[in-house]
């Protein structure tokens, strides 16, 4: 039966995107297809021939490859397909059987010659289908999934072919790859002394590292031979972990369960540990890190319990000479129990997902990632041989709103006594922000709640009663099948509002900032151990062999921006310049400038020049609101504007950078930049300070949230730690 435009608005506002029910995240032998509607909507295709008279090529994926689809119009009444409405390359449950894969569009003929395609991204419209768009006019902006198989989607859009192209159609083929999700696990390591380390970095290194390649689910062993170093051996640990290189954005929800370490080939004895990021990039799982001291907020374990999990789960003394370290470990999304809530309406039978003993037959099911489950409750062994009545059921997920946050659940069908009954529209959320659920039968429900959500995106008729109540006048068996479906990516979440005339007229300040290589550094103004407020603030901080920190000496250059104009910030070096280092992994200018007024466009920054060394300015920045307040970023290896968003050459004397400011509500007063006072006092003797270094959330972390890094020894007793960043960190998560 042909759709008709009416259904492209109300099921295609986002996209037709049909998928069949009951698919387990197992199948093998999945299918891509060409959905394609014509502008007319005559000629249309949904993954299957439906008799008029499109011939339909599909085919069969099996991992990664090159594979071919089209759709021949020539057999049609029409001979021929005129226009477009709408065409996407689809996998029907790609998300399930090759979740977060891409796919790369190879060519694109139509009446067999080939037609110019722009880039595109790989996406899904219902958690179900894998899918490119190659016209859809109805995207506006790219989709929280986007992606892409080189990881840029800067230029990817849900047009990529001009629609003239489609003026008539006998026959369309489209070649593509489909990229299975890879990345590398690694093992991070630094013995006491930090004299052997390993970051998977690309730094030269005697220490000889296995790593592997992960695909996905799986065990996996990565580990250190230190054997060809100097030593032969490594002496005692600073730091230890498992990191999967892109986990977070390639495995996203996924847990490391470390299943044993050997030290020298034996066995040692590891408790329980927990899976977190310090970059939200790597995943990882501590092994030993002294410098945590409660768990962050991201973290999760693949039992949907991070109770009694901990950064230390080795013993230190195992590590006293290490000749080789291996780790094996479990890589899995975490697990959750599904099962029905019920209760009679005497609340005689009762099921909650724990052991009962009133006779109540419970079959659950262990939910291990995207894709379709049954779960089912027999009341034929109870002293009534059934339930009477219902007083409220519902679909549950033990621990699903932290395993598997966002997701949601669609309801395929409810059998009460094998018989399959009427059900509406549901809709899934939580009670107490750890299990997800769907009601089936809730009166107590009297409004949707804040957390609702479907998977089509639409709570029109949602309800929290989707069976009548007469459906359960005597149940003496009930099962539920259901789909879990890949929930949205997080966004940013929306920052307190603020008050935006006072914003607009307030006065600000800016900062110059920076980062090299082996942590010389002058941190954001707000970053706790080493802001505006300590003396670190007022030169440059570096450090020695031993970890103690050192004066570099530098006058900073900072602006009071009391309006709209034109500041610059900067430093001119000391006589220590910035020691032997080479390269920067930081160049910013931190404010506390709002970062709302950037989202919202009421404030833009332009015309930013950086000079290094009176050089040419170069005009590349970033305008990173990702924290509370504004930072420019001219170079961040720590997120996507990376370390050669401009060319540079170490600086020997000096850095400025001007920017102009537009959108305040007054024009500044004055364009002279205030100079950074001098130190008051003498700095600190490296040699017996007590000041605790940045810890891998606090270097320039409140903007970035990715700074990171530090050295750390023990030296007379008293702890100086080493900063890290993301892929040289002693990492506080």
């Amino acid at each position: 039966m042909k759709k008709r435009l009416i259904a492209l608005l109300t099921a295609l506002v986002v996209l037709i995107c049909m998928a069949p029910v009951g698919v387990t995240a197992a199948t093998a032998g999945e299918e891509a297809y060409l959905m394609y509607a014509d502008s007319s909507w005559t000629y249309q295709n949904w993954g299957t021939e439906d008799g008029n008279g499109v011939k339909v090529t599909s085919a069969k994926i099996n991992g990664s490859g090159d594979y071919k689809v089209g759709l021949d119009f020539s057999g049609t009444a029409d001979g021929a397909a005129s226009g477009i409405a709408f065409t996407a390359l689809g996998i029907m449950t790609g998300e399930f059987t090759y979740p977060n894969a891409t796919i790369e569009i190879k060519s694109i003929k139509i009446n067999d010659e080939n037609v110019a395609f722009t880039k595109g991204y790989t996406s899904s419209d219902d958690g179900i289908t894998t899918r490119m768009n190659i016209y859809n006019e109805w995207v506006s902006e790219l989709p929280s999934d986007a992606r892409s198989f080189d990881e840029e989607i800067a230029e990817s859009k849900a047009i990529m072919v001009d629609k003239a192209a489609f003026a008539s159609v006998k026959k369309i083929e489209v070649s593509f790859t489909l990229h299975e999700n890879k990345d590398e696990a690694f093992l991070m390591f630094a013995d006491s002394s930090w004299t052997y380390q390993y970051w998977n970095d690309g730094a030269e290194s005697a220490v000889e590292a296995k790593k592997v390649t992960v695909k996905g689910p799986g065990e996996y062993t990565v580990g250190l031979d230190f054997t060809k170093t100097a030593d032969k051996k490594a002496s005692g640990i600073a730091f230890a972990a498992v990191g999967i290189s892109k986990g977070e954005k390639k495995f996203p929800n996924y847990c490391i369960t470390i299943k044993n370490i050997k030290v020298n080939g034996k066995a040692i004895e590891v408790k329980k540990g927990y899976t977190s990021s310090d970059d939200g990039i790597v995943t990882r799982m501590n092994i030993y890190n002294e410098w945590v001291t409660e768990l962050p907020a991201d973290a999760r374990s693949s039992d949907a319990s991070t109770e009694g999990a901990n950064w230390i789960i080795v013993d230190k003394a195992a590590f006293d000479s290490i000749e080789t370290i291996e780790v094996t470990f479990d890589y899995s999304i975490p697990k959750a129990q599904a099962f029905i809530m019920f209760a009679d309406a005497a609340w005689k039978y009762q099921y909650f997902g724990d052991p009962v003993d009133t006779g109540v037959v419970a079959t659950d099911a262990t939910v291990t990632g995207a894709g379709s489950y049954k779960v089912a409750l027999d009341f034929t062994k109870t002293e009534d041989k059934a339930a009477t009545d219902v007083a409220f059921t519902a679909l549950g997920i033990k621990g699903g709103d932290i395993t598997h946050p966002g997701w949601y659940i669609r309801i395929d069908s409810i059998k009460v006594n094998g018989e399959d009954v009427a059900l509406t529209k549901g809709y899934t959320s939580s009670d107490d922000g750890v299990e997800t659920r769907m009601n089936i039968y809730n009166e107590w429900v009297t409004e949707l709640p804040a957390d609702a959500h479907s998977f089509d995106k639409n709570l029109d008729e949602a309800s929290a009663k989707i069976v009548d109540k007469a459906a359960f006048a005597s149940v003496k068996t009930m099962e539920v099948a259901f789909t879990y479906i890949r929930g949205e990516k997080p966004v940013k979440a929306e920052a307190a509002p603020i008050d935006v005339d006072a914003a607009l007229a307030a006065d600000y300040n800016a900062y110059f900032g920076i980062q090299t290589e082996t942590y010389i550094f002058r941190n954001a103004w707000n970053e706790p151990n080493y802001g505006k407020d300590k003396d670190n603030f007022t030169h440059l901080t570096g450090w020695d062999a031993d970890s103690n920190q050192v004066d570099y000496g530098g006058t900073f250059t900072d602006a009071a921006v009391d309006g709209n104009g034109t500041f610059t910030v900067g430093v001119k070096l000391g006589d220590m310049a910035l020691g032997t280092d080479k390269t920067i992994r930081m160049l910013f200018v931190s404010t506390d400038i709002p970062s709302q007024l950037i989202d919202q466009g009421l404030v833009t920054i332009s015309d930013v020049k950086t000079s290094i060394d009176g050089g040419k300015g170069q005009t590349a920045f970033t305008a990173n609101t990702e924290g509370e307040f504004l930072q420019l970023d001219i170079l961040n290896e720590y997120t996507s504007t990376g370390v050669e968003a401009i060319p540079y050459t170490i600086p020997a004397k000096e850095v400025t950078i001007t920017f102009t400011v537009a959108g305040l509500s007054k024009n500044s007063t004055a364009q002279a930049p205030t100079t950074a006072a001098e130190p008051t006092t003498a700095p600190a003797d490296t040699a017996t300070s007590t000041q605790t270094p940045a810890t891998a959330e606090t270097v320039n972390q409140p903007n970035t949230g990715l700074i990171i890094a530090i050295v750390a020894v023990v030296v007379i007793g008293v702890a100086v730690f080493l900063f890290l960043n993301s892929k040289k960190k002693k990492n506080d998560k």
